[in-house]
């Protein structure tokens, strides 16, 4: 009764082939028995029946065996009323715990309970768990991969997929589950010459043991290899084992393959429909937040995140023609695979510059197969990641394109019909928005910029002077002014004209841009008057900048219909809180200086005097 017992509890708790196994032990009990009980030259085999049952039962089951077989051996030894010798029955117990222990050492502490690593799962997206509890995609097939590993008795289940084309195809691993303390194994793989590749080009199950070449689970001795069909796309289920393959489990292995290939086809429609959505919700948050920006480059940051959102595209940029011969510059990129140096693009010089010169729609499913290799975006990109599909959609208006949208994704094919149609209808609501953020920053340059210099203005010097007073007040920084006035400027206007007085001021602002740095501030006040807003600068550095500017100017003169005019110029320096401790001074200080330098001959730099601190103050 307690070997039946064994019996229908194994074949409940652990399947038919750990039963089967269990089975076997009352005719060899019977036949340790029938040679002498424990003394039976024949003990031994209860040891080699202990690891065979192991390798078919999950391990947590290998102590209960081990346990019920020692038992009943003495129990056995015992029916005639007479205890077997301590000898006897301590050999029994040896052979028992060596059995078990080389199986546990054999199996490479495999148990039945997963753990699972997941790549990204294709062809789900990752999804966040909801609410109600609906699993995510990812969590779907590592769930489905732990049920598989079960029903084959597998030590590891893992799903490859094949990637790239020709001597290039890999396989990646996508989601896996095993057994702890399994390693995991190496990812991509080449596919030229690999196991992977029959299964996949043949469509065909195969079985394969270890030999010269190692499994793709190098820690296995066999393995199973099921290609798994989704929408007419070839993966692979490798199922891994540490000794022989089971008996039954190519047949179950063969079904969990149509099983796992249905729920993926399962998760494909489901994210289309998630996808479906986003680009709907992308559409109508264009809708409603586009016509509102009137900043350029915002308006091209949410354009491109809407398309991004829309198309589930890798990476997405927006582009704006500067002038009619189809030049133009990239407003933005953005996403998780974007180019380096994508800026300016010339006449035809990309596959975004020929969008906008003819004003078509160009889409490439894989950007491999084409003959030209042609920049995506501008001459100088450089990516990390090269995009595999694209598509350029030009922003047209009136009959003419102002801009293009780009997007693109390293994996071919990735931009399909549905995709297409949403960054058509996003393209289509963008051209008015953008025109009307065009116009806004126009008339903004144009209230803050000089329009002969093309420097900031007064109004824009006295804003970031504020600004910067404002910063010293809270968090006492240093800023420095230095206030310059052009030397005889009258002279160039009644010598040679107006127009080579406005070529001198053009000059002079040339020169300040090229001179200062890029966190100055060069302005024009008006007339002849420059000034240059230097932040985190004291007294000495200030001056030092002035005395540079002013050689210069010195060294540089200003070629005029043939002649060369010298231009040089007056300077004063100022500094809070070198100068003053009152931010609102530092300009007047500035000036005063600068009157200081022009009665000092011109062409020289006046430092305004450093203010005098209180006696016994700190220095």
């Amino acid at each position: 009764m307690v070997l039946l017992g064994l019996h229908v509890w194994t074949h409940r708790i652990h399947g038919k082939e750990a039963a089967s196994v269990a089975a076997l032990w009352p005719p060899l009990h019977l036949l340790i028995i029938a040679t002498g009980s424990l003394a039976s030259p024949l003990a031994p085999l209860a040891a080699g029946w202990v690891g065979v049952f192991s390798r078919r039962a999950p391990p947590k089951s290998l102590l209960p065996a081990a346990a019920i077989v020692a038992v009943l051996g003495i129990v056995a030894d015992s029916v005639d009323g007479t205890l077997p010798a301590w000898t006897l029955v301590l050999r029994w117990v040896l052979l028992i715990a060596v059995g078990a222990g080389l199986a546990s050492l054999v199996a490479g502490g495999s148990a039945a309970r997963p753990r699972g690593k997941t790549a990204p799962v294709e062809p789900a997206d990752p999804q966040p768990r909801r609410a109600g509890g609906e699993a995510t995609d990812s969590e779907a097939v590592e769930t489905a991969l732990a049920t598989v590993m079960r029903a084959t008795d597998a030590h590891e289940a893992a799903l490859w997929r094949a990637e790239g084309e020709g001597e290039e195809r890999t396989a990646a691993l996508l989601s896996r589950v095993a057994a702890p303390d399994v390693d995991v194994p190496e990812s991509p793989v080449a596919l030229a010459g690999h196991p992977f590749a029959w299964a996949i080009d043949e469509r065909l199950p195969q079985r394969i043991e270890k030999g010269k070449r190692s499994l793709p689970s190098p820690w296995a001795a066999e393995m199973l290899l099921v290609p798994v069909e989704v929408d007419q796309r070839v993966m692979v289920l490798a199922l891994a084992y540490p000794g022989m393959v089971p008996p039954g489990a190519e047949t179950a292995a063969a079904r969990s393959g149509h099983h796992l290939g249905t729920l993926l086809g399962l998760l494909r429609a489901r994210q289309a429909v998630r996808r479906a959505e986003a680009g709907m919700r992308a559409v109508a948050d264009a809708v409603r937040v586009l016509p509102g920006e009137l900043e350029l480059d915002k308006f091209a940051a949410q354009l491109a995140a809407a398309i991004r959102q829309g198309t589930g595209a890798a990476g997405a940029g927006v582009a704006m023609v500067t002038d009619e011969s189809g030049r133009g510059k990239v407003l933005h990129v953005s996403g998780d695979s974007i180019p380096m140096d994508a800026e300016g693009f010339g006449e035809g010089e990309s596959r975004l510059a020929l969008a906008v010169k003819h004003g078509v729609e160009l889409h490439h499913a894989d950007l491999r197969r084409e003959r030209d290799r042609m920049p995506l975006l501008t001459a100088a990109e450089r990516w990390e990641t090269p995009p595999r599909s694209a598509a350029l959609l030009p922003l047209m208006l009136d009959g003419r394109a102002m801009g293009a949208v780009a997007v693109w994704h390293p994996e071919p094919g990735r931009l399909g019909e549905r995709e297409m149609e949403i960054a058509r209808m996003l393209c289509s609501v963008a051209p008015l928005p953008m025109r009307s953020a065009r116009r806004f920053e126009a008339l903004d340059q144009r209230a803050s910029t000089d329009p002969l210099t093309g420097l900031p203005n007064r109004s824009t010097f006295d804003a970031r002077l504020a600004s910067l007073s404002g910063y010293y007040d809270r968090y006492a920084r240093p800023f420095s002014v230095v206030a310059l006035d052009v030397d005889f400027f009258k002279k160039f206007n009644d010598t040679w004209g107006h127009e080579a007085g406005d070529r001198v001021l053009q000059h002079v602002a040339e020169l300040l841009k090229a001179t200062v740095r890029d966190v100055d501030l060069p302005a024009r006040l008006g007339g002849e008057e420059f000034v240059v807003l230097l932040p985190e600068t004291t007294l000495g550095q200030a001056a030092e900048a002035a005395e540079r500017i002013r050689r210069t100017l010195e060294t540089r003169a200003v070629l005029w219909n043939g002649q060369r005019l010298s231009v040089t110029a007056s300077l004063g320096v100022s500094a809070c809180p070198d100068c003053t401790a009152t931010p609102a001074e530092v300009m007047g200080q500035a000036d005063a200086a600068l009157y200081r330098a022009k009665d000092a001959g011109r062409n020289c730099v006046a430092v305004a005097p450093r203010l005098e601190k209180p006696v016994g103050a700190e220095p």
